[in-house]
């Protein structure tokens, strides 16, 4: 096995491979992009992001049970059992390796409260020629908001023989697309935000074809849907932009993970991707620690048990993700809430980078791999879990990570916690817990339009008559909206836009409360995964105008349209970014010709 090849996702695998065979590789699959295979063999499979020569074919590896979903380029996909990754690892065409992870889904008042609306009128702009790509949770094809321009659907969740971009799942064209489903309603909702055609409620871009992939949002399989989008709207002949209201924080926080890097080889002239900021702005999921040599500083956090959904007790399983520069050499511990400690462990070099110690009730399992070639900086990754059941440590309360700088050019450490469903109940506390830096993939990508939420109304009428309203500040950033910048200090969201509460469109297979719902296919949701695809349809109304215009051209436009509240002009902030349109900006950028 070539280890240096493996990003430290991949490391925790193969080591849980090792210590309790394909049984406690498949406790991953809530996180990473692991699931069992055929019954028989008991071997699991993953999907991976591959590095390698952007012209290099690699059909051959077919017969180890390797599939690669693309021909070409430099960051692809592929599927593989277990048993083929030292086989993969070998090959010399390969240079990295990397795990894929689960991301979570992160207008009538909205319109208005921007002006875009009115400049949509005055100018002419409705989306026409222009495809509204979203990879999402699906959407109700048979909605009204829709009908007639939905161009193609690729079904990632149902056995199929899938698409170009890989071959799995199902794509359903012409009368097949009244089949769509979206059970969770998120991604229906993000759509009729984006370019839902109504006369009630309208989106951005009424008049835009849609180009839809219904996702099990594995990041991988979301790399793929941004592929297909882009190509089948290139068949089209039409410019495109693609909406991902999602994310997660497994990753660097600085651009060099697998999905930012295919939006960044994807994107070009026509061809734009917008991403959510995030919703973990309430959430303490992120520690920043600046350590000195000889230091040793600990940060606590604090692991609750919780309910699942049958009301049984149960306790997430930790796990943390940790960066600081590739110059310096810090050693790693973790102390149990009962006061046991592990060894403190440093990057291992020339071979498996984890290790793990068994605690009282508990297993740690610590990755300490050298600077990662994808951006020269050093991960570490923790994880804890019961031995017994597989599930959560044992006790629960507040552990501690323990960090101690043995060689310091920097010092600075950034670690975001996780649990074992990618959610955030396990949270950080004391001195050194961080509101920033909680922007994370896909929206860390450098060419992306990254979108924070702010509130633009908060009471609505439900469906019964009732009124309802939500505790947020209208007019002001929205509490939960997550904050850059980036790891590297790259400025991070680009811009902010109305994310609460946002009126749309409801898929009739999802069930949601009667509070939400204003009427019978329309319902209230909040969330950077609204401001998102608001953002979509106005780089749809840019690409009707100018059906060429490359990201950072789009990025600079929108930028110049923008206001921080009570900042200078051009000011950035760390969460409203380059902050709010302004409607006069808009009208000069959308009416010049």
């Amino acid at each position: 096995m070539r280890f240096e090849k493996l990003s430290a996702g991949m490391m925790m695998l193969v080591q849980d491979l090792s210590n309790g065979g394909a049984a406690a590789v498949g406790e991953r699959a809530q996180l990473f992009g692991v699931r069992g295979g055929p019954a028989t063999a008991g071997i699991p499979r993953t999907t991976v992001f591959i590095r390698t020569d952007p012209d290099e074919p690699m059909d051959d590896l077919e017969a180890e049970g390797i599939i690669v979903n693309q021909p070409t380029g430099a960051i692809r996909t592929a599927d593989l059992p277990f048993a083929a990754l030292e086989a993969l690892s070998e090959d010399p065409r390969v240079t990295r390796i990397r795990s894929s992870q689960y991301l979570k889904p992160l207008l009538d008042v909205a319109s208005s409260a921007v002006g875009v609306d009115v400049v949509r009128t005055r100018f002419g702009l409705d989306g026409q020629g222009v495809v509204v790509g979203v990879v999402d949770t699906g959407i109700d094809g048979f909605h009204g908001a829709f009908q007639g321009r939905i161009e193609r659907v690729w079904d990632q969740t149902i056995r199929g023989q899938g698409v170009q971009e890989g071959r799995y799942g199902r794509e359903l064209v012409a009368a097949a697309i009244g089949l769509a489903t979206d059970e969770h309603g998120h991604g229906t909702h993000v759509a009729g935000i984006a370019a839902g055609a109504h006369a009630k409620f309208q989106g951005v871009a009424p008049a835009a074809r849609l180009v839809i992939v219904k996702s099990d949002l594995l990041n991988a399989h979301i790399a793929d849907g941004i592929r297909y989008i882009f190509r089948v709207a290139g068949e089209l002949g039409l410019p495109a932009v693609v909406n991902l209201s999602l994310g997660g924080h497994a990753d660097a926080h600085d651009g060099t993970d697998g999905l930012s890097e295919t939006i960044e080889q994807e994107s070009g002239p026509g061809r734009i991707v917008v991403c959510a900021a995030g919703n973990e702005g309430d959430d303490d999921i992120h520690a920043l620690v600046d350590l000195g040599e000889d230091d040793e500083v600990v940060l606590p956090f604090r692991v609750p048990a919780v309910s699942d959904p049958a009301g049984r007790r149960i306790i997430p399983a930790p796990f943390l993700n940790g960066w600081y520069d590739g110059d310096d050499v810090i050693e790693i511990a973790v102390q149990s809430p009962n006061g046991h400690l592990t060894p403190f462990q440093g990057p291992i070099a020339g071979g498996p980078t984890s290790r793990s110690y068994d605690l009282p009730g508990a297993v740690v399992t610590i990755v300490t791999p050298p600077p990662s070639p994808d951006n020269d900086d050093h991960q570490f990754l923790v994880d804890i879990k019961n031995p017994l059941n597989g599930g959560g440590p044992e006790p629960d309360g507040v552990w501690q990570l323990r960090l101690r700088g043995v060689r310091i050019a920097s010092g600075r450490v950034h670690v975001w916690a996780l649990d074992n469903t990618g959610g955030s109940s396990v949270t950080f506390r004391g001195p050194f817990l961080s509101d920033g830096f909680k922007v994370g993939s896909p929206g860390c990508a450098s060419s992306a339009i990254t979108v924070a939420s702010y509130t633009s109304r908060t009471r609505w009428t439900d469906r019964n008559g009732d009124d309802r309203e939500i505790g947020m500040t209208p007019d002001t950033i929205s509490s939960f909206s997550s904050e850059g910048p980036r790891r590297d200090e790259v400025e991070k969201p680009d811009l902010a836009a109305p994310g609460a509460m946002i009126c749309s469109a409801a898929s009739s297979q999802g069930t949601f409360e009667d509070a939400f719902h204003v009427d019978a296919e329309f319902r209230m949701e909040a969330g950077t995964s609204m401001a998102s695809p608001f953002v979509a349809g106005i780089v749809a109304l840019l690409l009707q105008r100018d059906g060429l215009a490359p990201p950072d051209e789009a990025k600079q436009l929108l930028g110049s349209t923008c206001s921080v509240p009570g900042a200078a002009a051009g000011a950035f902030d760390t969460k409203w970014g380059r902050g709010v349109f302004l409607q006069p900006a808009l009208e000069n950028m959308l009416g010049d010709a």
